[in-house]
């Protein structure tokens, strides 16, 4: 944490003597995040007050999908920022889920088709949790200007990287969701099917990069066999 939070400081630091920032491309809001994805029926989950005025994010959606009545239903939820500062950028899910009470049962790196392009699969972050007698798996990744990748170090150097080539540092965290309804492995499945319907939207949603797309796409421990939402 100390390092990912002096990696941080470093490029505050260097958009702060940045004479200008760089251009965002082009983008639609996360608030219109549309409230249906293939068969997928979402409702929207609305943010309460103190938990906006902690992420202090620029954008965000929050919204439960089903896919069939009765299902417990799958939570996505992302959050972006124009410009990430020191007091303002994305939260790390490992200390979040703690924070509001869920162990982490277990985590894991695995690779998943997430970018919507055709192109190799990146690294996603696994995570099985639980509060009380809820268990849920949790599935997140940071997408910022173009990379998409899971290790929070690999993204603050990044942040470096553009905040000095790019006069950016806008990026945004996109997490799913589910309780455990039955084995891990089944709920597994279930989240990766629906981020196939996911994955080629996020884009319009999500700034890239003007330079040719690159992703953490290192080899993972992928086996595609394989309540409360936090």
């Amino acid at each position: 944490m100390l390092l990912s939070s002096a990696l941080m400081l470093a490029a505050v630091v260097l958009v702060g003597r940045l004479d200008s920032e760089g251009a965002i491309p082009s983008h639609l809001p996360l608030a219109s995040f549309p409230d249906r994805i293939g068969n997928w029926t979402g409702v929207r989950l609305p943010m309460d007050k103190k938990t906006r005025s902690l992420l202090n994010a620029d954008g965000y959606a929050s919204v439960l999908y089903t896919d069939r009545p009765g299902d417990p239903g799958l939570l996505f939820f992302s959050v972006y920022y124009d410009r990430q500062t020191a007091e303002k950028n994305i939260h790390s899910p490992a200390n979040c889920l703690p924070s509001s009470g869920w162990a982490i049962l277990s985590h894991k790196i695995v690779s998943l088709p997430v970018n919507g392009r055709g192109l190799p699969p990146v690294d996603v972050n696994y995570n099985v949790i639980q509060k009380g007698l809820e268990k849920q798996l949790v599935l997140y990744w940071y997408q910022e200007r173009g990379h998409l990748f899971a290790n929070e170090y690999r993204g603050r150097i990044y942040l470096i990287e553009d905040a000095l080539l790019l006069h950016r540092t806008d990026g945004a965290l996109v997490r799913v969701s589910m309780p455990v309804r039955g084995s891990v492995g089944q709920t597994f499945r279930k989240e990766v099917r629906f981020l196939r319907n996911l994955s080629p939207l996020l884009d319009r949603y999500i700034p890239g990069s003007s330079r040719p797309v690159e992703m953490a796409a290192r080899s993972g421990q992928s086996d595609l066999a394989g309540g409360s939402h936090p």
